[in-house]
């Protein structure tokens, strides 16, 4: 796969970019961004001459950077007054966006709209929007019932593209993209996705410039655990030459064989690291995130009991007087330096959770796939439970672009030399899924 032209650090400086003073002040001061990493370099010229770009990078690479300097470029530079969509497949994807735009919004005196569902209360924020986030299935309803909405839409960006594949997803995606491009011809599209095996051919479609990398701001190292035995299989390197790198060597784990989750918790406690914890349902999220905190909590009770104060203070914020048992749980769970975290958090609770999370309070984060759909919250450490779910009423295999974009959490950009990517292999499936991972 192509590789971006090795560039000096000068060449990459934020300072380059032609986008007003006060964007430029805005991503060094407020988001301590002072450099471009290489494959956000790349996108640069095609992104000023107003190139539609497919940027195919590995997860946790920075795409939104490069979608939201399109947008600031086209609103504040060549299109003044006109308006931004930023299309996002899941309601946690969208709060997330409106969060970190918002933050750009009120330093820069933009609007930012969000639709994700049907409450009267978002209509007068989206009519007013400079950039509208939304879900597909939004932006369908919206096209449909107030087309004139999109009549000074300059820029399209279009995040977790790759899922233009998905059966469930795809389809609406996609007639969104063929009605937008139809509306406003001339808009700039940025579609932002995983690394897939088909780029080219959904470039040409896009009429876009492709950009499109290996490169990774943080190494991963590939493990697989089975029966305690940790080893790993590969390093993808955030480097970009192709020197071969030296794998650790393989270990033996302490802990119960009937509880894989607490092995590694156990391991990353003494590292004194973070972990994630990829499982396939709501169910099994919240369930493993109890037995996790019920562990962890003793353990710390005799060993660290300060942590216990700090994290008691977190659960507080989360009590409520409207408190369902779903939030009674998550209370429960972070006393002990565990969360669980699905699309079926309400804002506070998931804000809560990902500060937490970010402060390194919170020890290990259960989740299930939508977290690695976009929302940021890199850890060390990323343990993929399961690797089948149930479809159809059948269980499969998860395919290996989304077992990769959740290993792709592991790593923290300016924290980690090294993210540590775990496949718990049980069975014949997980060698299987696990092989193909360390093969890609």
């Amino acid at each position: 796969m192509a590789q971006p032209t090795v560039m000096g650090e000068e060449n990459r400086s934020i300072q380059n970019l032609s986008l007003p003073a006060e964007v430029l002040a805005f991503f060094q001061e407020q988001w301590g961004i002072n450099q471009l990493h290489p494959p956000q370099y790349e996108a640069m010229e095609p992104l000023f001459n107003e190139n539609n770009i497919l940027l195919a990078i590995p997860t946790a690479s920075g795409k939104s950077l490069v979608a939201y300097i399109a947008i600031l470029n086209q609103l504040l530079n060549i299109n003044p007054g006109s308006r931004a969509v930023y299309i996002v497949p899941l309601k946690a994807l969208a709060s997330e966006k409106f969060d970190e735009l918002k933050e750009i919004g009120n330093h820069l005196g933009l609007k930012i709209g969000l639709g994700i569902g049907d409450a009267t209360s978002e209509a007068k924020n989206i009519d007013d929007s400079d950039i509208l986030i939304c879900t597909s299935e939004k932006l369908d309803s919206l096209m449909r019932t107030r087309s004139e909405l999109m009549s000074n839409v300059s820029v399209v960006v279009a995040d977790e593209f790759h899922l233009l594949h998905d059966a469930s997803r795809g389809p609406t995606l996609e007639i969104n993209l063929t009605r937008l491009r139809t509306l406003r011809p001339n808009a700039q599209l940025i579609a932002l996705s995983a690394t897939v095996g088909n780029c080219e051919i959904l470039a040409a479609w896009l009429e876009a410039t492709l950009v499109q990398s290996d490169w990774r701001p943080v190494d991963l190292e590939y493990s697989t655990l089975h029966d305690r035995h940790l080893e790993p299989r590969k390093i993808q390197s955030s480097s970009l030459d192709s020197s071969p790198q030296i794998l650790s060597p393989p270990r033996h784990l302490e802990g119960p064989l009937s509880h894989p989750a607490w092995i590694v918790v156990q391991d990353t406690i003494e590292q004194g690291g973070q972990v994630l914890v990829f499982v396939g349902t709501r169910r099994s999220a919240q369930s493993e995130a109890k037995k996790l905190s019920d562990r962890v909590k003793k353990r710390f009770a005799k060993e660290q009991p300060e942590r216990l104060i700090e994290l008691e203070q977190v659960a507080e914020s989360l009590d409520g007087r409207n408190q369902t048992s779903m939030g009674e749980l998550l209370a429960h769970c972070v006393r002990g330096g565990v969360a669980f975290h699905h699309a079926g958090l309400t804002h506070r609770q998931r804000q809560t959770i990902e500060s937490a999370f970010k402060k390194g309070l919170i020890l290990a984060l259960c989740a299930t796939p939508t977290l690695a759909a976009g929302v940021n919250l890199p850890a060390r450490r990323v343990l993929v439970r399961d690797i089948k779910r149930w479809d159809d009423g059948m269980s499969r295999p998860l395919p290996v672009m989304e077992v990769h974009q959740m290993l792709g959490r592991a790593g923290r950009p300016r924290y980690d030399s090294v993210g540590e990517a775990w496949v718990l292999c049980k069975g014949t499936d997980g060698w299987q899924v696990a092989d193909e991972v360390s093969e890609r």
